[in-house]
C-alpha cells in the first residue's frame, strides 16, 4: 500500500494536471476569443500546439524514461509546464499564446508514460491494464476540474490568474515527486546502454509489424476523443446545441464524470475478463465502435439530448486509452517507455492534426457573432468519423472474440 502513495500518486496528480491542461480551452474558449479577436482555425491552432509539443518530446522522453527512471524525467519537465502556464497567463497574442501552450504541452509531455514505466518497475505486469485505467480515471479528475470549477474561477479570478494558480500547483506537484517517490533500484544507477543503442531499439520498434498491428486500429480513434473532448465538444454545444457558457460547462463536467467511470468501468471489465481468457483488445475495439456511434449522433439531427450525446461521447471515448495498456504488455518490463511514448507519438500528432483541421474546416463557412452553423461541424465531425473506418476495418479482421 505503500508503494501506491509513494509512486502511483504522485505520478497520477501529475497526470492529473496534465489532462486539465490538454481539456481547459474548451471551457476558456469563449474568453479567448473575446479578448483576442480569435477565429477558429486560430483557437485550433493554439489548443492543438500543446499536442505538437507533446508528440515530439514522446521519443525522447521514451529513451530517457528507460535510461533514467520516471523520478529523474518528470520533475524537471513539470517545471517547464509551470513556465508554460505563467506565459500563458500574460500572453496577449497568437504567437504567445502558441509558445506558451507548447511549452505547456513539452512539460507534462512525460506525465501518463512516466506513471506506466513506474507502475511496470513496481507492479506485476497483469496489473497494468488495471492500474492504467486507475491513472486514465485521476486523469478524468482534470478534466473534470477543467469545466465548471474552472468556468467558477474564471468568473472570480478570471482565466489569467486561474493560469497563474495552475502553474503554482504544478510546481507543487514537481516538488512533491522530488520529496515523496523512491529511486527504483535499477535507476540508483544510470543504465550502462548508451543513448544510441536505445534509439537504434526504438527505430527497430517503428519497424515492427507487430508494434503496428496493435497500434494503427485505434490511433485514430483515440486521436478524435482528445482533439474533440479537449477542445471541440465545447463549441459544438454552444454553436449546435444552442447552450449558455454555464450549461457548457456543467455539461462538459458531465462528460468528465462519464470519462472518470469509463476509465474505471473499462479497466475493471478487462481485468475481470482475462481470467475467462478474452483478450483486451475485445474490450477496446468493442468500445470504440459504440464510440464511433456518438459521434454520428453528433452529426444527425434527430433531437437527442446533448448531455446523453457528450456523457456517451465521453464514457466510450475512454475505451481507446485501453490500448495503452495492450500495447505496455506486448513487450519486455525495460522497453516499456520507448514503447508508451512510441505509440504515444502517433495519438499526438494526429491529434494535433485534427484538432487544428476541425478548425479548418469550421472556418470555412461564414461566423454570425462568433457562432458557426451545424453543417459546419457536420462536415467536420463527419471527416473525422471516416478516417476511424479503417482502424475498425483493421480491429475486425483481427476477429478479437475468437479465443486464442
Amino acid at each position: 500500500m505503500s508503494i501506491v502513495f509513494k509512486v502511483l500518486l504522485p505520478f497520477a496528480l501529475a497526470h492529473l494536471l496534465s489532462y486539465l491542461y490538454r481539456t481547459v480551452n474548451a471551457v476558456v474558449y469563449p474568453e479567448l476569443a473575446s479578448d483576442l479577436g480569435l477565429a477558429p482555425n486560430s483557437i485550433g491552432l493554439l489548443t492543438s500546439a500543446y499536442f505538437l509539443m507533446f508528440a515530439l518530446a514522446q521519443l525522447p522522453v521514451g529513451v530517457a524514461l528507460d535510461r533514467y527512471g520516471p523520478r529523474k524525467v518528470q520533475i524537471p519537465m513539470l517545471i517547464v509546464a509551470s513556465l508554460g502556464a505563467l506565459l500563458f497567463a500574460y500572453a496577449n497574442s497568437i504567437i504567445s499564446l502558441v509558445i506558451a501552450r507548447g511549452l505547456i504541452g513539452l512539460g507534462v509531455a512525460a506525465c501518463l508514460m512516466s506513471a506506466i514505466k513506474g507502475s511496470s518497475l513496481w507492479f506485476s505486469s497483469d496489473k497494468l491494464p488495471l492500474i492504467t485505467a486507475t491513472l486514465l480515471s485521476v486523469g478524468g479528475i482534470g478534466a473534470m476540474i477543467s469545466t465548471t470549477p474552472m468556468h467558477i474561477a474564471m468568473e472570480h479570478i478570471g482565466w489569467r490568474d486561474a493560469f497563474l494558480v495552475l502553474g503554482g500547483v504544478t510546481l507543487f506537484v514537481s516538488l512533491m515527486i522530488f520529496l515523496v517517490v523512491p529511486e527504483h533500484s535499477s535507476h540508483k544507477k544510470v543504465s550502462a546502454t548508451s543513448i544510441s543503442s536505445m534509439t537504434s531499439e526504438v527505430k527497430l520498434l517503428f519497424s515492427l509489424w507487430s508494434f503496428w498491428r496493435l497500434a494503427l486500429y485505434s490511433l485514430v480513434a483515440h486521436a478524435a476523443y482528445m482533439s474533440i473532448q479537449g477542445l471541440w465538444m465545447g463549441p459544438w454545444l454552444t454553436d449546435v446545441a444552442k447552450l449558455d457558457p454555464a450549461n457548457v460547462a456543467y455539461i462538459l463536467l458531465l462528460g468528465t464524470v462519464a470519462m472518470f467511470a469509463g476509465s474505471l468501468i473499462f479497466g475493471w471489465i478487462t481485468d475481470r475478463l482475462i481470467k475467462f481468457s478474452i483478450a483486451p483488445i475485445l474490450v477496446c475495439g468493442t468500445g470504440i465502435c459504440i464510440f464511433v456511434f456518438f459521434q454520428l449522433l453528433m452529426i444527425v439531427d434527430i433531437g437527442i439530448n446533448p448531455v446523453i450525446v457528450a456523457v456517451g461521447f465521453s464514457f466510450f471515448g475512454t475505451s481507446t486509452t485501453m490500448n495503452y495498456a495492450i500495447v505496455a504488455q506486448s513487450v519486455d518490463s525495460r522497453l516499456t517507455g520507448r514503447v508508451s511514448t512510441s505509440f504515444n507519438l502517433i495519438v499526438f500528432l494526429l491529434a494535433f492534426v485534427l484538432q487544428w483541421g476541425f478548425g479548418e474546416v469550421i472556418n470555412l463557412w461564414k461566423g454570425i457573432d462568433g457562432v458557426y452553423p451545424t453543417i459546419a461541424y457536420q462536415y467536420a465531425i463527419g471527416v473525422v468519423i471516416l478516417l476511424q473506418i479503417p482502424g475498425l476495418l483493421l480491429w475486425f479482421s483481427f476477429k478479437p472474440w475468437k479465443s486464442k
